[in-house]
């Protein structure tokens, strides 16, 4: 094996940094998505955020979450965060709009219509940051997989090149009557196209794979997210 990886020539390093990277990543998101929390679990980590939050706050809730890990946590702290800035927004807009309307009192059905617009604002920045967050968990890193899977028969490819430069460079000095004269440029072509296929074939494979199983995890534990967002709403709406 170190002899063949020799034979290979300089190519050989970024295969090797390539498939040490991508083994690092199936290994890192195996792990991940295994932790993702089944139904029962996530349901109960709901529940226990809905808690905190409801006896103690937003400020207790965010202390929960920074002591946590895992998806539904990594959400929960993302929707704390963006509900605090909205909240913020709500409040420096309310200010201004007093102001603007100073000495004038609005009429109750456009008090209405403006609190049911920002109440349906509200509901769309927290899904679109459900849906944001989901996504970056559970599909981080796998880019790098897939450009692994890419870039893996180019280096191949390059190493080939090289490979056929030094034998016809081998053959142009020495001549053909010695079969040993480009053995050394068509070893390195050959082994460098198969190390960058024999990587790029199980990086494209487990991209799809862990791809399709991310997929299916943000589908399981969305519900439950969303379902946190909703309490978020209520405490808007409760003033």
């Amino acid at each position: 094996m170190i002899q063949m990886f020799s034979d290979g020539g300089p190519v050989m390093w970024p295969l090797l940094a390539a498939a040490l990277i991508g083994i690092a990543v199936i290994f890192e998101r195996i792990v991940v998505l295994s932790r993702i929390p089944k139904a029962a679990k996530a349901e109960k980590q709901l529940e226990e955020m809905e808690a905190v939050l409801n006896e103690g706050g937003l400020e207790a809730a965010a202390q929960k979450v920074s002591k946590g890990k895992g998806l539904l946590n990594y959400i929960f702290a993302r929707l704390l965060k963006r509900y605090d800035n909205l909240v913020i927004e709500k409040r420096e807009l309310e200010r201004t709009r007093q102001t603007m309307q100073r000495g004038q009192e609005a009429d109750p059905l456009t008090k209405f219509f403006a609190y049911q617009a920002e109440v349906s604002e509200f509901r769309d920045e927290l899904l679109v940051t459900v849906d944001d967050a989901t996504r970056t968990y559970v599909s981080r890193f796998l880019p790098v997989l897939n450009t692994v899977g890419s870039v893996s028969p180019l280096l191949g490819l390059l190493g080939t090149i090289t490979g056929m430069i030094i034998a016809f460079n081998s053959i142009a000095t020495s001549g053909t009557g010695d079969p040993r004269v480009v053995a050394n440029g068509i070893s390195q072509a050959l082994i460098t196209t198969a190390t960058g296929l024999i990587i790029a074939i199980p990086a494209i494979l487990f991209y799809r794979f862990l791809g399709h199983k991310a997929d299916a995890s943000r589908a399981d534990v969305e519900i439950y997210a969303i379902s946190f967002s909703n309490t978020l709403l209520t405490r808007l709406e409760q003033g």
